[in-house]
């Protein structure tokens, strides 16, 4: 923690440091340095030209947080599948901004608890999403969470996961123009429910789901990567899959020129 923040410090005093912005519900916007995100009184500490103060998330209005040291390097890490190196990048800038609505804090969170999930530690990455959930309690934020929750307290009960991820479905929003946070929701949650199609050996719809992802929803780009590679395995090792109907490609072709053209 220490040495972040003094990463963080020395890249401040460079001269090339963009700064960070507040912009609060009574107009006003204040640039300088997000400090931390308070879980306890839900409050966000920030430091500028007057001085460190902590507004409540209910008097914010919108956070621009300018990338930290180490979250390019932990999105390579996890786009290889080095977990080890994203839990080694992302920790620490998650436990810090957890609760900020900043689509970097958000891809973050998600991949560290991917991370955690593949590791093995299926109680930091409960802790995580629970977290996640009191911070963003609606929204495709919340969904996240939820998705993150029902994989990591399913343990191996594959048939329990499909089950709970089924009962997530209302909250999917799919529209010619979704936003960057729903398509990053709609992508988890078809990832998560793709890896357990493939642990139940229903290889063509868990074929489906990743290249749902890969094509349609493929932000964040780890996690499009990660599902182009995952769906490559299943058609390699299993040429049947590839005669999925041409209809169906025809359509993921279409939707994939039209996302692509709205971003």
């Amino acid at each position: 923690m220490v040495r972040f923040a003094l990463l963080v410090l020395f890249m401040m005093l460079g001269s090339g440091w963009a700064q960070d912005r507040l912009r609060l519900k009574s107009g006003e916007v204040i640039s300088g340095t997000a400090v931390k995100f308070d879980d306890a009184t839900q409050s966000l500490t920030f430091k500028f030209d007057k001085g460190t103060l902590s507004y409540a998330q209910t008097d914010i209005a919108e956070v621009q947080l300018v990338e930290r040291p180490g979250i390019g390097e932990g999105r390579k890490a996890l786009e290889e599948g080095k977990m080890e190196g994203v839990v080694a990048k992302w920790q620490e800038p998650v436990n810090q901004y957890l609760g900020v609505d900043n689509p970097w804090v958000l891809e973050c969170a998600g991949g560290l608890g991917q991370a955690y999930l593949a590791l093995g530690r299926v109680a930091d990455a409960e802790a995580l999403y629970g977290r996640m959930k009191k911070s963003y309690p609606t929204g495709a934020a919340s969904l996240r969470a939820e998705v993150g929750l029902a994989v990591a307290t399913s343990g191996k009960d594959t048939a329990g996961l499909l089950a709970k991820l089924q009962a997530l479905e209302g909250q999917l929003k799919e529209s010619l123009r979704p936003l960057r946070s729903e398509r990053e929701a709609l992508a988890e949650f078809y990832f998560a429910r793709g890896e357990a199609l493939e642990k139940k050996g229903d290889e063509k719809k868990a074929l489906e789901d990743f290249l749902r992802v890969s094509i349609l929803y493929p932000d964040p780009p780890s996690l499009g990567l990660r599902s182009t590679k995952k769906a490559g395995v299943l058609r390699q090792a299993n040429k049947d899959l590839v005669t999925i109907p041409h209809a169906y490609f025809n359509l993921t072709q279409n939707l994939s020129a039209l996302s692509a053209s709205l971003r």
